[in-house]
């Protein structure tokens, strides 16, 4: 199978939150095991924050006693938890170099046999609320594709998490959510037409205007759709870049 395959299937099958056999325990064994799969790591664990804030591990790709005892460790310290704390991405391309920083978790990897470490936030509309560590047994830590691959992986997981829900999904559920999606598409195709006719631009140019305004600003496309349709936020605000 090539890698297309691999990552259109693991995205798929982590997507499908609404499958009746899905569950959170499914899902983050199955976002360890794309990962393995995918970017060549020789071993994965998850971690997630508790409601007390603190981390806990959620899967693994070994049993083994040492691995699992490996995670228990970053509880306190390692990749993972300053992934956690920084909310980015932490890279360990030679552990062995790492010793004053995680004096605990890095003599106990090299001597399980893991030479570099990467951690990846499980991440929700800028929310962190876990980490992915990917193990490696040789030095030099996995490619920038690899990386994002996995990445990718972790977000949509970590959507699908959140909105995971134990009771059955209605029928009505699904269309609510759809027309909701639908209005919102509505919505930023009429503010794209005031913006385009106000600053006498296209309207794929005016669609990049109203974009770069709500990212630079962290507000969801549709809202700023919405705040100029209501007259709540005027044209030239979103025509003129913030200096």
């Amino acid at each position: 199978m090539s890698r297309e395959q691999q990552l259109a299937e693991a995205l798929v099958g982590l997507a499908d939150s609404f499958a009746d056999d899905v569950d959170p325990v499914v899902l983050v064994d199955r976002l360890a095991q794309h990962c393995v799969e995918i970017t060549g790591a020789d071993a994965v664990g998850i971690m997630a924050v508790t409601a007390r804030g603190d981390l806990r591990t959620l899967a693994v790709t070994d049993d083994q006693a040492g691995f699992l005892e490996l995670f228990e460790l970053q509880t306190d310290e390692g990749p993972c938890l300053d992934c956690f704390r920084e909310g980015h991405r932490v890279d360990a391309r030679d552990l062995a170099a790492d010793t004053d920083r995680w004096p605990l978790v890095v003599p106990f990897a090299l001597n399980s046999g893991f030479r570099a470490a990467h951690a990846l936030p499980l991440r929700v509309h800028g929310q962190t609320v876990g980490a992915v560590n990917l193990l490696l047994r040789r030095p030099g830590g996995l490619a920038p594709l690899e990386l994002d691959l996995a990445q990718a992986l972790a977000d949509v997981s970590a959507v699908a998490l959140v909105n995971w829900t134990p009771d059955p999904l209605r029928a009505t559920d699904v269309a609510s959510s759809v027309q909701a999606a639908l209005a919102g598409r509505a919505a930023v195709s009429m503010a794209t037409g005031m913006i385009a006719e106000t600053a006498g631009v296209s309207l794929a140019e005016a669609h990049g205007l109203l974009r770069a305004y709500s990212r630079d600003r962290h507000q969801r496309l549709v809202d700023t759709a919405h705040a100029l349709i209501r007259r709540t936020l005027a044209p030239d605000a979103v025509i003129t870049p913030r200096s």
